[in-house]
């Protein structure tokens, strides 16, 4: 699911859902010398054009990189934080205070990332049902024109409109993900119809988006190759299904808070008795849809393999050289840098290709490396990043505090957790991937030790950490930001890969079959791609262990991949969570810096409510074990922000206009 290397560059003007329905042509109205329909869908090449456009739109539409303007979701939950810059018009943090009614201009700011409207970002109501309208005019227009078939290489026109089927489903996919309950259009809309529409329920959107997928794997190859490599192919239909499948299985459509039909907003949807009752069977329906996708072959052979790559030994970067102190394996990052495209074809399912420049490699970077610090892991995420225990097992570092201690007691004693893990000294014998994925105080980034006590990269200095960690995953280290940062482009990350369906097939199975071998195995794989050690043989006899596992995989996995944003909503988290932010403020600490430290002691994770976020600073101390420049340091955890999660933010808000517009009601609590 990708763009192709020659994008035409689309009109800047965003058309709403109801305006856009007023126009019967194939765009808005038209100087009298651009051609007509008839002109262009009379001819396949100039059809081919308008489908290859339409592919521009769907990414500006789903953007894994720069959703919020210049930035990701990530800083909008709690797996990151962001700088606050007058570029990005202050998005992210406007966002975390709750600034983003739906009234507000933050819907305007969100959808300019550059000059042309190719590279905008539309992932909004109106903008996503624009795209669906010029989806179903190329449709119609095919028809109504009787486009001809490629003269060169007969079948293309069939597959082209298996194409546009396809990406119909996913703009309406990404409004179910957002939104929830939405309009299913799979006609435009003329100036004669009603003006009044109906949001249907999610398992009726999923079913229609199953339909459309189903239709498009009709028309589609197998596979692309050579210069049609990221078009849509049967694969990627698939594994649409399987993510439509797993989100309407999830609480927020699915039973509620422990599945007993409660949810934390008063809930006005049009699905709501269908939405209280758990039922076992949407899960069933996951994982015959990852089983689809998992089983899918090409001549005999499985199309989708977890990417190897280079074996643990070789930590080198595109240029050959080491400049991670050993610490990133080869492998793990060059599944998002690759320098071939075997990494892609084996592993991702849905993607759209060049999604930034460069430039992203050193707007990310720290200040020392001339960066600018731009997204940030907070001390939430780093948190999830496990530990290998004596044993030889992975184990969460808060395994024995209070809030986990139900689950973990017996698994690992106190002294092995100890001799395992020191949260003064936190970053030795963690998951691999942690390394790959962040720069934190002592690391070596380029070949540089990074200090986050002193210098440029200084906890609070200009343009750096204000959580005590910099973004390492997806930088190319070997990329040079002060010999120019313009040079190359970045693919990542996927909207899907082979990784996110194993995870959301272990989650099937568990939840409805119970933890067993299989499951232990295709987790394990995952994580051993990634050098990580396996999860202890308890998960296998205990559900809610399993389960446990599969969510902080989820989250260590997939980080900052279009991922976290999400999942804290469809499984209702700040609301299942809610009782530990009074753990916190039942603490006997003075300020919020003294609660960070005194949560993580006594109680754990800290509470997955969006409501704060923590960070890890480093002290002198004589006794510290992190070494740099002659001086020993501790760390020590603290306060960053606090942040804004209400009832109404489960679901994104209808732009007001839209609501008047379309006769709809708003999503609830807003």
């Amino acid at each position: 699911m990708t763009s192709m290397k020659n994008i035409l560059k689309i009109s800047a003007a965003a058309l709403c859902l109801i305006a856009a329905a007023s126009c019967d042509g194939y765009l808005d109205k038209k100087p009298t010398d651009i051609k007509t329909e008839a002109d262009m869908f009379s001819s396949f090449q100039q059809t081919d054009e308008q489908i290859t456009r339409l592919y521009a739109l769907a990414k500006a539409s789903d953007r894994p990189l720069a959703q919020m303007h210049h930035y990701s979701e990530s800083p909008c939950c709690d797996e990151a934080e962001c700088t606050s810059t007058s570029e990005a018009n202050n998005l992210t943090n406007r966002w975390n205070e709750g600034d983003w009614e739906p009234g507000s201009d933050i819907w305007k700011k969100t959808t300019a990332t550059g000059s042309s409207s190719a590279s905008n970002t539309t992932g909004w109501w109106a903008g996503v049902y624009s795209n669906i309208r010029r989806a179903n005019k190329i449709l119609e227009c095919i028809e109504t024109y009787n486009t001809p078939d490629s003269p060169s290489e007969p079948g293309t026109l069939m597959n082209r409109v298996g194409e546009v089927l396809y990406i119909r489903a996913y703009l309406h996919y990404v409004l179910l993900r957002n939104y929830g309950e939405c309009v299913y259009l799979d006609h435009s809309i003329k100036q004669s119809d009603d003006r009044h529409f109906t949001r249907e329920d999610v398992f009726t959107i999923a079913q229609k988006i199953c339909d459309d997928c189903d239709e498009a794997y009709s028309r589609v190859p197998a596979q692309n190759s050579g210069l049609k490599f990221a078009r849509i192919d049967k694969g990627a239909c698939l594994g649409l299904k399987a993510m439509v499948r797993w989100i309407v299985a999830t609480p927020l459509y699915n039973g509620g808070i422990d599945g007993n039909g409660t949810f934390p907003f008063t809930d006005n949807r049009t699905g709501k008795e269908l939405y209280a009752k758990y039922d076992p069977q949407r899960w069933v329906d996951v994982k015959k849809a990852c089983d689809e996708v998992i089983n899918f072959s090409i001549e005999g052979r499985p199309k989708y393999n977890l990417y190897q790559g280079a074996d643990k030994s070789d930590c080198t970067d595109k240029l050959g050289n080491n400049t991670s102190a050993s610490m990133v394996p080869r492998r793990l990052w060059e599944l998002f840098v690759p320098e071939t495209m075997e990494p892609l074809k084996q592993e991702w399912i849905c993607f759209w290709l060049r999604d930034k420049s460069a430039g992203w490699w050193g707007d990310n970077y720290p200040p020392s490396q001339s960066g600018g610090g731009r997204e940030m892991p907070t001390q939430d995420q780093v948190d999830e990043y496990e530990f290998i225990g004596p044993d030889g097992y992975g184990y969460p570092i808060y395994a024995l505090k209070e809030n986990h201690a139900s689950l973990y007691n017996g698994l690992i004693s106190e002294s092995a957790l100890n001799s395992g893990y020191d949260d003064a000294n936190p970053y030795v014998n963690r998951d691999p991937r942690m390394y790959r994925d962040v720069i934190y105080h002592g690391s070596t980034f380029k070949s540089t030790v990074i200090n986050t006590a002193s210098g440029p990269d200084k906890i609070n200095a200009a343009n750096s950490t204000t959580t005590g960690y910099f973004l390492r995953k997806f930088c190319d280290g070997s990329h040079n930001k002060a010999a120019g940062s313009g040079a190359g482009v970045l693919h990542c990350p996927p909207a899907l890969r082979l990784s996110t369906v194993y995870l959301m097939w272990a989650e099937a199975v568990t939840r409805t079959e119970g933890p067993n071998a299989e499951v232990y195995k295709r987790i394990n794989e995952i994580r051993s791609r990634s050098f990580m050690a396996p999860m202890p043989p308890a998960t296998m006899s205990s559900k809610e262990l399993m389960l446990d596992y599969i969510a902080r995989e989820r989250r260590v996995e997939l980080y900052h991949e279009k991922c976290r944003f999400w999942q804290c909503r469809f499984y209702l988290e700040p609301a299942l969570e809610a009782a530990k932010d009074r753990q916190w403020e039942s603490l006997p600490g003075s300020t919020n810096d003294a609660k960070a430290q005194e949560y993580f002691e006594k109680y754990g994770a800290y509470p997955k409510t969006q409501h704060r976020i923590c960070g890890m600073r480093p002290v002198e101390d004589a006794g510290g074990k992190i070494v740099i420049n002659g001086k020993k340091y501790r760390m020590e955890r603290y306060w960053v922000e606090n942040r804004v999660f209400e009832s109404k933010h489960y679901l994104m808000p209808i732009p007001v206009d839209e609501l008047q517009k379309a006769g709809i009601q708003q999503n609830p609590d807003w």
